[in-house]
């Protein structure tokens, strides 16, 4: 309201009063004295805030498995506040972390041209498949033949043995064997019957001779057995493959390659000849172009991994101090709602939501501000109008506004979040 008080009409006033009163009194010379303006102010309950908050919740749900901070921490911006459980993103960016990785080193290859080594081997793979296209045009040498013919030879003389049985000499051979690898047996069984029996200390070189004499002695007996009972069917029938494939083999060495060796030859040669010629020209254009566009997906898959893993953490988005923690680690975090409050305490302002839509009209940014602290009843602050909210809300069934106000003069060391305060507000018309 306006508090304009008019000094001089008053002092007017009262001289006139007196001479009213006692008849001839003199007239006194009147003193005008300037009138003093109070500028009206509006005043409203108001409360200490850091000049910036936020209120921090999860993109995305799931279980708190790291909370790192607690309330009253100091933390800096980008510093992880809160982490849920992550292990499949973490894994997911650090495969798209390495196909990246592959994408790059192929373009790097793609870009820097072939290796002398690349080169050399190609040479040699082409060089390889040249000698064979010109073995199998030339045909065969006399030297294949004679071994292909050699190889047939040695088949047909081993079928002739299995075919003709075993001989006298090598029966009786086998049979002598077979005696003594037996007397060998009796002789290892009786010591060890006689020096282990009651005593185990003594099983291990006498055990180990009986057992080789035993395996010996089986040996000789198989021997023995085959050459008395001859060759089987089965060993028959081995013997004539074998005769087979080799005739088989000499005959396609006399009749030298065909013609469609020949070709797939030739195709392969040329094959070589291509992949030279593109080794040595180095990559085409829209090859690294192709490179290029895969380092650019990779990169794609890298920064959309990044984003789910950022989804699963809570980071500082500036300097602050933790206000406020609403959930513990090992809780479950729902999407979206806020698990902590943080502010940036270096500096103080005023809020207030108490001006009503009558007061408020008057209120302009860059209005001077008395602030009076409860806490501090001793301290007088100045501040000034620096935003006025152009919405309002309903509270308590009426319509306020929101005023945030700077603190320009006084000590605010002693100020705390959230502290009660009262403002006023100068709305004189000056403004």
């Amino acid at each position: 309201m306006n508090f304009r008080i008019s000094l001089g009409l008053m002092l007017v006033l009262l001289i006139s009063l007196t001479a009213c009163g006692f008849g001839e009194t003199p007239t006194p010379t009147p003193v005008v004295i300037e009138a003093v303006d109070q500028p009206d102010v509006v005043s409203a309950e108001a409360f200490v805030v850091p000049v910036r908050e936020a209120d921090l919740a999860f993109e995305s749900g799931g279980r708190v498995v790291s909370l790192p901070v607690q309330e009253g921490d100091t933390v800096t911006e980008g510093q992880v506040l809160a982490e849920l459980d992550n292990a499949r993103q973490k894994a997911t960016l650090k495969q798209a972390q390495a196909s990246l990785a592959q994408a790059e080193a192929n373009l790097s290859e793609l870009e820097a041209g072939p290796t002398p080594e690349q080169i050399a081997q190609a040479e040699a793979s082409l060089a390889q498949a040249e000698a064979r296209l010109a073995e199998l045009i030339a045909g065969p040498t006399p030297e294949q033949i004679a071994q292909a013919e050699a190889a047939v030879e040695v088949a047909r003389a081993n079928l002739a043995k299995v075919l003709a049985g075993s001989r006298d000499e090598d029966i009786r051979a086998a049979s002598a064997e077979l005696l003594k690898a037996e007397a060998q047996l009796r002789e290892a069984q009786a010591d060890y019957d006689a020096n282990v029996y009651g005593d185990p200390d003594r099983l291990g070189p006498f055990g180990l001779a009986l057992e080789q004499a035993t395996l010996n002695y089986e040996a000789a007996k198989a021997n023995y057995d085959k050459l008395v009972n001859g060759a089987t069917d089965e060993d028959i029938a081995i013997a004539r493959a074998q005769l087979f494939e080799a005739q088989t083999a000499l005959e396609a060495v006399k009749a030298g390659a065909t013609p469609e060796q020949i070709a797939q030859a030739q195709a392969e040669v040329r094959r070589l000849e291509a992949a030279l010629a593109e080794l040595n020209a180095g990559a085409r254009p829209e090859q690294i172009a192709q490179a290029q566009a895969a380092v650019q997906n990779a990169q794609a898959g890298v920064e959309l991994a990044e984003v789910e893993l950022s989804r699963t953490q809570l980071t500082a988005p500036f300097d602050g101090v933790v206000g406020l923690l609403m959930i513990d680690e090992g809780e479950l975090a729902p999407a979206g709602t806020p698990v902590m409050t943080i502010g940036d305490t270096s500096r103080w302002q005023v809020e207030t939501d108490d001006l009503t839509e009558i007061d408020v009209v008057r209120v302009k940014p860059g209005a001077a501000v008395s602030i009076s602290i409860d806490a501090l009843p001793d301290e007088a602050f100045k501040g000034k109008v620096v935003r006025v909210t152009p919405k309002s809300v309903t509270k308590a069934g009426d319509v306020t506004y929101t005023v945030l106000i700077d603190i320009t003069e006084g000590d605010t060391s002693l100020l705390r979040w959230g502290m009660t305060a009262f403002v006023d507000i100068e709305v004189g018309p000056e403004l």
